[in-house]
């Protein structure tokens, strides 16, 4: 997985990019890290706490984190694990000091084998009120080292892990599900699009930087039939909109799936969106039966705006009176998913023909014109050579001071044009051969030599 998300086998924009120089640059351990059954009493952990690790998946933990770091990725724990739940094991054991020993020897396995963040679920833990989350992330705190922290608590409040209620307290981790697991059925995903709403009240949203409201982990590329592309398309340009972070959940290694979201999924202007910061998260502007209307503030001057089809109809046309964002002025418009100007609009902007499940992302700039760029100033002039080259077939030289690589004779012939000591230079066996004194000559049939003619050096003016 971090060749795949640092490979740059693929292009964005015409060059070779990666996944992790667009910004994904996590990669997140997800469940069946564990050796179920293996610790005491039928638990993945030790009597000591230790975290029983299915070493044939995971054979060096430390190993694969280094081998991230090398390659500028951080990775990502996962703890209170839902596949062979031992949570309530240990919670309710009749060694009342078994969980704090569970809990601090899981944060040290992650402080030795140099995890950089860790998504904390909550199966068995919402039962114990939270207990679990509070003892891990008390002991991150006593660690020293700063992680990550993912709250996956399902959206649910009222314990102290609850997701948070007021947009001016501590948030429980740096980022929190506002729903349940994500599915690939795109009605279920806008679902639970709708349960990060009351995180982005217009005026005080909860959802912040370091308290990220989130709809659960993407399902680009996962949606099932025909519609997979449009599908993951809607889907993550409204995540974009509302800021949350974007994790990509489907298989890397499926070289047919990747290719066909990669255009989505590294699309630059999408992204920006998403991490742009003016204020607030985005918020829902329309709700309709057919349809609705998302946007975020990027600056006093510029608005994204995101419409989508709710269902499979086909809607002929969306209208966004820009009265609805407080603008009064004509705008620009950048169509975000076609990366492409479209014309100006003034009071009302309307979306057009969207198909099913389709959506149509721009931003708009209400601003005053942007002064036009300097003229680039003209191409410098290449320096000329240093000398002049006559070609003399059929020799080769014997007594060469320097060799280098080289593709040609005409390649092998600038260098030695523009070295001043360079008085001769052969090209044989893929090599350029220099001569730093007369050359002796030898004949060889298909061998090249250059002889070169040095100018006179420039004068020197002070």
């Amino acid at each position: 997985m971090v060749d795949a998300v640092t490979s740059r086998s693929r292009l964005v924009d015409g060059r070779p990019t990666s996944l992790a120089d667009l910004g994904y640059g996590r990669i997140g351990i997800d469940d069946a890290w564990q050796a179920c059954g293996t610790g005491w009493q039928g638990t993945f952990h030790a009597k000591d706490g230790t975290p029983m690790v299915n070493s044939s998946i995971f054979p060096d933990l430390k190993a694969l984190v280094d081998y991230a770091h090398g390659k500028d990725v951080k990775m990502g724990w996962y703890s209170i694990n839902c596949q062979c739940s031992d949570t309530r094991k240990i919670q309710s054991n009749a060694d009342k000091d078994w969980a704090s020993r569970v809990y601090a020897a899981e944060v040290e396995l992650i402080r030795a084998a140099g995890f950089d963040g860790v998504k904390i679920d909550n199966c068995g833990d919402v039962a114990g009120g939270g207990k679990g989350f509070v003892m891990m992330v008390d002991n991150i705190n006593k660690s020293g080292r700063p992680l990550l922290i993912e709250n996956c608590n399902q959206g649910k409040a009222g314990n102290p892990r609850g997701v948070p209620t007021k947009p001016d307290v501590e948030c429980p981790g740096n980022l929190f599900r506002t729903g349940g697991d994500p599915r690939p059925d795109f009605d279920i995903r806008i679902r639970q699009l709708q349960k990060a709403v009351p995180f982005l009240d217009v005026n005080h949203p909860i959802s912040r930087p370091d308290c990220w409201a989130y709809p659960g982990t993407l399902e680009v590329g996962n949606f099932p039939g025909k519609d997979m592309y449009t599908q993951s398309r809607t889907e993550f340009g409204a995540l974009a909109t509302v800021s949350s972070p974007l994790i990509l959940g489907f298989d890397l290694a499926d070289k047919q799936v990747t290719d066909t979201v990669w255009d989505i999924i590294t699309n630059r202007e999408a992204i920006a969106v998403n991490q742009a910061w003016a204020g607030h998260p985005g918020r829902l502007l329309q709700d309709a039966t057919s349809h609705q209307v998302w946007t975020k503030k990027l600056s006093n001057d510029e608005h994204a705006i995101f419409v989508f089809n709710r269902h499979s109809s086909k809607i002929e046309d969306v209208a966004v009176p820009l009265s609805q964002l407080g603008l009064k002025s004509t705008c620009t418009v950048r169509d975000i998913w076609a990366r492409r100007d479209r014309s100006p609009v003034k009071d009302t902007w309307h979306s057009g023909p969207l198909d099913a499940y389709d959506s149509v992302f721009i931003r708009l700039n209400c601003g005053p014109s942007p002064p036009s760029p300097p003229p680039l100033p003209p191409s410098p002039t290449p320096p000329s050579p240093l000398g002049e080259c006559t070609y003399r077939p059929d020799t080769m030289v014997d007594n060469y001071k320097e060799k280098e690589d080289g593709s040609s004779k005409e390649d092998c012939c600038k260098r030695c044009q523009n070295k001043r000591d360079c008085v001769a230079v052969a090209f044989q066996n893929n090599k350029c051969k220099y001569v730093e004194a007369a050359a002796k000559y030898i004949h060889r049939p298909g061998a090249v030599v250059c002889v070169v003619k040095h100018k006179a050096p420039a004068e020197l003016v002070v």
